[in-house]
């Protein structure tokens, strides 16, 4: 009987499920896809904008990647939308953001219409509330997050513990992983990872491509934008949350 009951338990042990060890993902690039809802940002109802509507997608799409280890990321666009119609929509298009996880340095490009910044300062710190809300994006398990950015911008998060690094999109930290999922409901705007890829990633990839633009930080950025906006109306506050990500 006891022979009988070790042949049993070793026939049920060779015939279950294997479990495939989590593996956790300390370096690679991930593309993200930035949607917005174009349509959305006409907030006055007249003649004019329904011809826009008209004449302009729903939604503009671009995909940026972010090739990332443990100690740094650098993101930039990878393609852009480029339809004629969303020539008018530029501000802050094509951020380039390089991320220093160890340091907690920020250097990021922005072109704000036909004037460039290269802001340089500390990581931006953000106070996440964690949720119990979980998805899965670009297969892998997320929670979800939240929190406040320029006093009452409200911002979702999804991140995922199976890539253990301080990262995310755009200015976006802070969070026990990396960032997968970014929903700004202010500015009709989403980021979501479609692809993970696991490599080494050369140190010497980490660089910012040099430029003429202005040396600035965030303070003196967002002075001079207000500034320069102040006569825009209630324009001006969809410039300054689009640019301040």
């Amino acid at each position: 009987m006891k022979q009988y009951l070790v042949y049993l338990l070793l026939f049920i042990g060779l015939n279950q499920p294997k479990v495939k060890a989590q593996q956790l993902i300390l370096s690679g690039e991930i593309l993200y896809e930035r949607r917005e809802n174009v349509h959305k940002q006409f907030t006055e109802e007249n003649s004019w904008t329904e011809a826009r509507k008209k004449a302009t997608p729903k939604y503009k799409v671009d995909v940026f990647s972010m090739q990332f280890n443990t100690k740094q990321s650098l993101y930039k666009m990878f393609a852009e939308d480029e339809s004629p119609a969303f020539m008018w929509n530029k501000m802050a298009n094509a951020n380039t953001v390089l991320k220093d996880l160890v340091a907690k340095t920020y250097e990021g490009e922005k072109t704000i219409y036909e004037k460039s910044y290269r802001i340089k300062d500390s990581l931006p710190q953000y106070q996440w509330k964690l949720e119990n809300e979980f998805r899965v994006i670009a297969g892998h398990s997320c929670r979800k997050a939240s929190t406040i950015i320029m006093d009452s911008v409200y911002i979702i998060a999804f991140y995922t513990d199976e890539i253990p690094v301080n990262g995310g999109p755009e200015s976006f930290n802070g969070l026990p992983g990396m960032i997968l999922g970014i929903v700004v409901p202010r500015i009709n705007t989403t980021y979501f990872a479609t692809k993970v890829s696991t490599m080494l990633v050369p140190e010497n990839s980490f660089v910012l491509p040099k430029s003429k633009a202005k040396i600035t930080t965030y303070k003196d950025f967002y002075n001079e934008l207000g500034k320069a906006l102040k006569d825009w109306g209630e324009y001006a506050s969809q410039v300054i949350w689009r640019s301040g990500l």
